[in-house]
């Protein structure tokens, strides 16, 4: 009974997904079609010598366009994960980044613990993401990998982290973790 359920609560959740992307781009394409509408409006009055109100209102159409394109990128749910993921806003080009975070036992992991291949019911996940980016907002990503650890493992790795931190103390001891692995097969 419990698996029919949250069969119908992933679909409802990716109609919801879909109906909000689909909001999201209409949203866009008005908010773009007001913009067009509202510089036309614009240059028209420059060249016809329109009164003031007339501008005004050829602004407020640029403002209402603005609206329109912000609410819409909010609303779907992909431009949202995107605004999530974003860098600096200097970063332009193939940008690198590492995420982690914890694995629980009720996810029912099936992956190998890349340090000692042990199979991974609690521990971490890193993920590895390189991407093109335009003013820190990723635009298309190249790649994404992940490395799973059991917990003994990234116990291990964050406590020699945290030691490491203050100085170079693994790179003294010629010590090489498996995320240093995983940077150097690309």
């Amino acid at each position: 009974m419990s698996n029919g359920r949250s069969n119908a609560v992933e679909l409802a959740d990716r109609v919801s997904a879909l109906l909000y992307g689909i909001a999201g781009w209409l949203l866009v394409g008005f908010g773009l079609l007001f913009g067009v509408v509202g510089a036309g409006n614009i240059v028209a009055s420059a060249t016809q010598g329109v009164t003031a109100g007339y501008v005004l209102l050829a602004a407020l159409w640029l403002v209402a366009s603005f609206v329109l394109v912000a609410f819409g990128i909010f609303v779907n749910p992909r431009m949202r994960r995107r605004l999530d993921r974003r860098h600096a806003p200097s970063a332009f080009g193939r940008v690198r980044s590492v995420d982690r975070r914890v694995v629980r036992p009720d996810e029912d992991c099936d992956e190998r613990c890349v340090a000692c291949d042990s199979r991974v019911e609690r521990g971490l996940v890193r993920r590895y993401r390189e991407e093109y980016a335009l003013a820190g907002l990723p635009v298309y990503t190249r790649s994404t990998d992940y490395n799973y650890y059991c917990l003994e493992c990234a116990t291990a790795e964050l406590s020699d982290e945290s030691a490491a931190s203050d100085g170079s103390q693994d790179i003294e001891r010629g010590r090489r973790t498996a995320d240093d692995r995983h940077l150097e097969r690309r």
